[in-house]
């Protein structure tokens, strides 16, 4: 996330700033222009910040291609976390953006103004599967 062109890639609800972990807010969605479709992991990596945690607990972080659900991940101690799956070819596409959207439940809300947190995003990006991955 702290690569200046990261910011190609948000589409909402991730903080601006160019740091190697941004906040994300209540619906943060991310876009990516593909050259395949076959054979691919989306991964994320992506950390729950001691001050948050403490308040929230064990937050369920959720990932959607295209609004299918494509798995969730109970977080139960603050810390990084790594999500890997393999995305469906069909859920793709190499003429149009693919956009991924994430959700983090309980979020912190801010007692000051309202505002909420999820979880810092430190990347997010599809990989290709390793040859006879069955994952």
């Amino acid at each position: 996330m702290g690569d200046p062109r990261s910011d190609d890639f948000v589409v909402r609800d991730v903080t601006p700033e160019h740091a190697a972990l941004r906040w994300t807010f209540i619906h943060p969605e991310l876009r990516f222009r593909l050259k395949e479709t076959a054979g691919l992991n989306f991964e994320m990596r992506f950390v729950l910040a001691d001050v948050t945690f403490k308040v929230t607990g064990p937050v369920t972080v959720s990932c959607a291609i295209e609004g299918q659900p494509l798995g969730s991940l109970r977080c139960d101690r603050a810390g990084e976390y790594r999500f890997a799956k393999p995305v469906p070819a069909q859920w793709l596409s190499t003429d149009k953006e693919v956009h991924v959207t994430f959700s983090a439940e309980p979020r912190w809300v801010s007692p000051e103004d309202g505002n909420q947190l999820g979880f810092l995003l430190r990347s997010a990006g599809f990989v290709r599967t390793a040859a006879g991955d069955a994952r």
